[in-house]
Formats: structure tokens, sequence, C-alpha cells
């Protein structure tokens, strides 16, 4: 496989990096036997072998079937997470990746939390909806209690410079904005889409089907494309 730059790209570079022989070892038994495997056996599995590949787990962590990890060893969840089926956790290649998820958190079934070059911190007792993705290239940072509904899209990231014309724009430098912040007790509706920069204060609610490209003002309600203050909530 190669990048758009012609450089070809090695198998444990994607997936785990240059880490002992025996950690790819454990690493490859454990992805390529157990993550598919179905039912209770499969869980019982996941649950004994997994932990062992993460930077740090917490206790009871349920992980579902068919969970991609990429870089786990970079990883840090904590205790009563679940996983559910078809997550997709990758910590990066970079040596400042990072993806932190915290106590009691739920992350549905298609989701995406991908470092590409940032990182990605969860604070505890947060719950991410089915096919959401957390794409991040500087940091996406949430708080507590934050309720994420399914299909959205949390992009710290993905802004490419344009000032050269005779270059593509997919192979100019990125260019961050800051990244994304979201506070404590904030609800994001479905569909929603959070852009670079942006931070959400403490307990505001975005409606579903919002774009979000300037900060969030705390205790409010905000709605549409781009988000417009609908009221307060104090």
């Amino acid at each position: 496989m190669e990048n758009l730059n012609g450089t070809t790209i090695r198998y444990k570079d994607r997936y785990y990096g240059d880490v002992p022989f025996s950690y790819r070892f454990k690493y490859q038994a454990s992805v390529t036997l157990f993550s598919t495997m179905p039912g209770g056996l499969g869980h019982f599995f996941r649950r004994t072998l997994f932990p062992s590949l993460f930077k740090r787990t917490g206790k009871g962590i349920f992980f579902g079937q068919d969970i991609q990890l990429r870089y786990p060893w970079k990883i840090e969840v904590g205790e009563k997470v679940t996983l559910e089926d078809n997550t997709f956790l990758d910590a990066g290649g970079d040596p400042h990746t990072k993806i932190k998820i915290g106590d009691n958190c739920f992350i549905g079934r298609n989701t995406i939390l991908q470092c590409k070059g940032g990182e990605i911190e969860i604070g505890d007792n947060c719950y991410i909806g089915p096919n959401t993705t957390l794409l991040s290239e500087s940091t996406v940072k949430m708080g507590k209690f934050v309720f994420i509904s399914g299909h959205a899209f949390i992009l710290a990231g993905e802004n490419h410079a344009e000032e050269k014309s005779d270059i593509p724009t997919i192979m100019q430098s990125s260019i961050s904005k800051g990244g994304i912040i979201v506070d404590d007790d904030v609800r994001i509706g479905p569909s929603s889409t959070l852009l670079d920069g942006v931070r959400v204060g403490k307990g505001a609610i975005i409606e579903a089907g919002s774009l979000v490209h300037e900060r969030i003002r705390p205790l409010t309600v905000n709605a549409g494309v781009p988000t417009q203050l609908i009221k307060r909530r104090d």
C-alpha cells in the first residue's frame, strides 16, 4: 500500500508501530482469532485478552464483535466502558497521538475514533451514539456527561491549505484551527457536525442536523446550518 506521495506503508506502521515481537504476536493472535468470534465465548476471550493490548484499562469493559484496534498501546480505557460492535479505535503512529476514554462510557456500533497527529479525550459518563466519527489532527476533548446522538461528525482537522493552485489541495499541508472542546453536560443531536476551532459551553444543546462552526455559549439551545441561538436555558 502507498500514500498519496508514493511512500510505501508497511503493515506494522499502520497497525502497531515499533513494538517488541512479543507484543506483535499477542496483537495478531488476539485480533485474528477472537475479534470476529460471535456470542458469549467471543466476548469472554476479548474481555480476557484485549486489555493487555492497551496502555491501561479499567474493570468491566465490554468488547463488542469486529472491533478494529490500531496502536492500542497508546489507548487508555476506564472502568465499565462499552465498545460496541464494529467500533474503530486508531491512536495513530505520531508520537503525540493518544486516545483516553473515561469511566462509564458507551461507544456505539460503527463509531470511529481516529487520531491523525492529534489526540482524543472523552470524560466520564459519556454516551457516543452509533455511526459517529471523531477525527483529530490536533485535539478533541470532551468533558463529563456528554451525550452525542448517532451519525454525528466531530472533525478537528481536515483543513487543507489552498494557496497553491498547481498542487492538489489534498497534497497541501493541513492547518489547525485549535481543535474541538466540548464542556460538561452537553447534548449533540443526530447528524450534527462540529468543525475545527469550536468550543461548546457547559450545558449547551445542539439540535439535530446542525452545523457548528463557531463557539457555542453555555446553557443555550442551538440549531441550524450554520447554528443559531434558539433560546437560553438559564
